[in-house]
Order: C-alpha cells, then sequence, then structure tokens
C-alpha cells in the first residue's frame, strides 16, 4: 500500500505552468520528506502566483529522482529540454526526448495510458546523474 510509505522519504515537488506560448513548463524540487516538500510548494506556490505564472499543478511525489538545481537568474536563456512526463500520486518518471514534436507523436502512438497523467513537457532543469 502505497499511503504507507514512509514519511521521511525524499519527495520532488513537481510544478507545472503553463508558459505563454501554450508549452507546459515543469520545475523540479528536491525535498528530504512529505513534510518539508509541502512547506517548499506553499512558499514557491506564493511566489509564482505573485509573479502572474500560470500554475497548472503542483504536487509533492516521493521519488529519488535528483534534479540540477533551478535557476531563477538563468530560466529566461537556459536551454530547455523535452520530456515525456509520467505522474501519479506515487512515482515520477521522465524520459528524455530529442524535442517536442518527437514527443508528442510517441504519446499519440502509445495512447498515452490512462492510468498516469503523461504529457509532454518542458524544462530548463535536467536529471543529476550522480
Amino acid at each position: 500500500d502505497p499511503r504507507s510509505a514512509p514519511m521521511s522519504a525524499a519527495h520532488v515537488l513537481l510544478i507545472l505552468t503553463l508558459l505563454a506560448d501554450g508549452q507546459m513548463s515543469a520545475a523540479f524540487v528536491n525535498t528530504p520528506s512529505a513534510e518539508q516538500c509541502a512547506a517548499r510548494g506553499e512558499a514557491i506556490g506564493a511566489v509564482l502566483r505573485k509573479g502572474g505564472a500560470n500554475v497548472q499543478q503542483m504536487r509533492c511525489i516521493p521519488s529519488a529522482l535528483r534534479f540540477a538545481r533551478f535557476s531563477h537568474a538563468d530560466a529566461q536563456t537556459a536551454p530547455r529540454h523535452t520530456y515525456t512526463l509520467s505522474y501519479s500520486d506515487t512515482t515520477l518518471e521522465l524520459q528524455p526526448r530529442a524535442d517536442l514534436a518527437t514527443c508528442q507523436a510517441l504519446l499519440e502512438q502509445a495512447g498515452a495510458l490512462p492510468a498516469a497523467d503523461t504529457l509532454c513537457v518542458t524544462s530548463t532543469q535536467t536529471l543529476d546523474p550522480s
């Protein structure tokens, strides 16, 4: 039962925002626990709303995935990476894609599984291989 997962497990705060060009942008914040994730989510959510960001989704997901730090300073100029993002309350999966067109085509071929939320996103962050 996933609800019995230890509260002290690492959680990723997933933030999905809709960009002006209609593209879904993903940001990821690594946190050591569900409590810290919730607290960071509240703080970041307030900042994003104040800045006028179109936040579509914010959720804490237990995950051992590690991400390179998000940099606000470089957010406008940093290269954007494309991923197929699949997530639920207990899972977070990313598959790097060459570009958005490739990602969308793969999703259409797969007839995206209804069990998980699966979408194409771009992010300035990369998975941390360490």
